[in-house]
C-alpha cells in the first residue's frame, strides 16, 4: 500500500495554510547538509546509519510493537482496541501488538543498563518527567532515537505552544493534560490562589493523589514548585498536611473518592467531568477551579525506541496518531485534550462542554527536571514523613 495514505487522512493539503506552528521534533532544514555532498559516504548522519531516512520501498509489513501504560488498552472503554482497529485497518499487513511492561518505563530502563533487547518499537504514553528521569538516570545513552521532522508532516498541526521540551528532539505530542482542582460547589467555593488551601475554609476537605506513585500526584507536586519556589515548596507542603490533606495512591483513587463524597475537594486533570460523565457520575456539582488562573501542563508524548525493528511503521504510526480521527478518540477514550489544533478537530460535545484549558498552563523545563526531579521527590516524602 502507499504509505502516505496515512498522511493524506489527517489532511496534508492544509499544512501549508498554516501559519505559526512549530515542529516538536527538530529542525527540518536541509540547508545545513554538505552543499557537495562531500566526504558522504565517510561522515553519513546518525538518522542515515539508522535507516531514519525515507526509503524508495517503506517495510509496512509484520508484527508492530508498542508499549504503553495499563489505562491506554485495559479497560471496556480504553482507546488501546479502537487505535489496533484503526491502525490495522490502514496498514492492512501489519499487526500492532500492545505490550505493557510490568515495572513500567523502568523495565526499559533497566534493559538499556544491562545493554539487552528492546521487546518493542514505539513507547505511548511518555510524560516530560518520565524522559527527564530516564536520560538522568542512563547518562550518556538514550532509550529512544532522535526522530528526522521530514517524516513527520503531521508535527505541523499540532497546536502552537504546546512543547514537550526534549532538547533532542524524540518525542512527539499525542496529548496534554492540565492539573486543577475540582470541588463540590455545594460544599464550599473553589480557591482563587493555591495559597488558600492553607486556609481553615479548606481544612480536612483537600484530596491528592500521592507524587512518588501517580503522574497527577506527580504534576500537582511539580505544579507547587513552580508556584512557591524550590526553597518553599516543603514548608508549603508540610502546611498542607497539617491542615488535614488525605494522600491517596493515585489519580483515580482521588477522583473516585471525590465522586462519592468523601471530600469536596480533589487534585485532578481537567478532563475528569467528561471521563465521569461516561462513567455514569452525578456531577452537577462539580466545579473547576484554576488557582491563579494557571494548571500544570503535562503533555503525552510517543517515542521509537533507539533500536527499533520496525522503523517504518513507527514513524507512520507516529503520524496515525495525530490523524483527527484518532485525536478525537484519544480525547473521549483516554480522557486527554488533543495535541491538534483545534482547526482540525471535531470533538464529542459532553468533551467540548466539560473540558478546560487555563489561561496560563504552567511547567518545569527539561533541564531542571533533569537534575532535580529526584530530589524533590525525595525531599517530598521526608516532608510528609516528619
Amino acid at each position: 500500500m502507499n504509505r502516505r495514505s496515512v498522511v493524506r487522512t489527517v489532511g496534508v493539503g492544509a499544512l501549508a495554510g498554516m501559519a505559526g506552528c512549530s515542529s516538536p521534533v527538530g529542525d527540518d532544514d536541509e540547508d545545513d547538509d554538505d552543499e557537495d555532498g562531500e566526504n558522504e559516504d565517510e561522515e553519513a548522519t546518525d538518522a542515515t546509519e539508522r535507516d531514519d531516512t525515507e526509503p524508495d520501498e517503506p517495510d509496512l509489513e509484520g508484527t508492530f510493537r508498542v508499549a504503553t501504560t495499563e489505562s491506554m488498552v485495559v479497560g471496556e472503554r480504553a482507546v488501546g482496541e479502537w487505535i489496533k482497529e484503526a491502525f490495522e485497518e490502514e496498514f492492512p499487513d501489519a499487526e500492532l501488538q500492545w505490550t505493557i511492561p510490568e515495572a513500567g518505563l523502568d523495565h526499559y530502563r533497566r534493559r538499556a543498563e544491562q545493554d539487552a533487547e528492546i521487546d518493542a518499537d514505539v513507547y505511548l504514553g511518555l510524560t516530560p518527567p518520565d524522559l527527564a528521569g530516564l536520560d538522568a538516570d542512563l547518562a550518556s545513552h538514550s532509550l529512544f532515537r532522535e526522530l528526522g521532522a521530514d517524516r513527520l508532516p503531521t508535527t505541523e498541526r499540532i497546536r502552537d505552544g504546546l512543547e514537550f521540551g526534549d532538547p533532542s528532539g524524540r518525542v512527539v505530542p499525542v496529548g496534554v493534560r492540565y492539573s486543577c482542582l475540582w470541588y463540590d460547589e455545594s460544599e464550599l467555593d473553589g480557591p482563587d490562589e493555591l495559597s488558600d488551601l492553607l486556609d481553615d475554609e479548606y481544612e480536612e476537605r483537600l484530596l491528592a493523589p500521592r507524587p512518588d506513585r501517580s503522574d497527577a500526584g506527580l504534576a500537582f507536586l511539580l505544579w507547587t514548585v513552580e508556584a512557591v519556589g524550590d526553597d518553599g515548596y516543603r514548608r508549603y507542603w508540610g502546611d498542607l498536611e497539617e491542615n488535614g490533606l488525605e494522600l491517596v495512591d493515585d489519580w483515580m483513587a482521588s477522583t473516585t473518592a471525590f465522586a462519592d463524597g468523601d471530600r469536596p475537594l480533589t487534585v485532578g486533570y481537567s478532563t475528569d467531568a467528561a471521563f465521569a460523565e461516561r462513567e455514569g457520575w452525578e456531577i452537577d456539582d462539580w466545579e473547576l477551579a484554576f488557582p491563579d488562573e494557571q494548571g500544570y501542563e503535562t503533555p503525552i508524548g510517543a517515542a521509537v525506541f533507539e533500536d527499533a525493528e520496525k522503523v517504518d511503521l513507527a514513524y507512520d504510526f507516529l503520524n496515525f496518531l495525530l490523524s483527527s480521527d484518532v485525536q478525537a478518540a484519544f480525547a473521549e477514550h483516554h480522557s486527554a485534550m488533543p495535541a491538534l489544533s483545534r482547526a482540525f478537530l471535531e470533538l464529542d460535545e459532553p468533551f467540548e462542554e466539560t473540558a478546560a484549558v487555563p489561561s496560563d498552563p504552567v511547567s518545569v523545563g527539561y533541564d531542571r527536571l533533569r537534575s532535580d526531579l529526584e530530589r524533590w521527590v525525595d525531599e517530598w516524602a521526608e516532608t510528609i514523613a516528619e
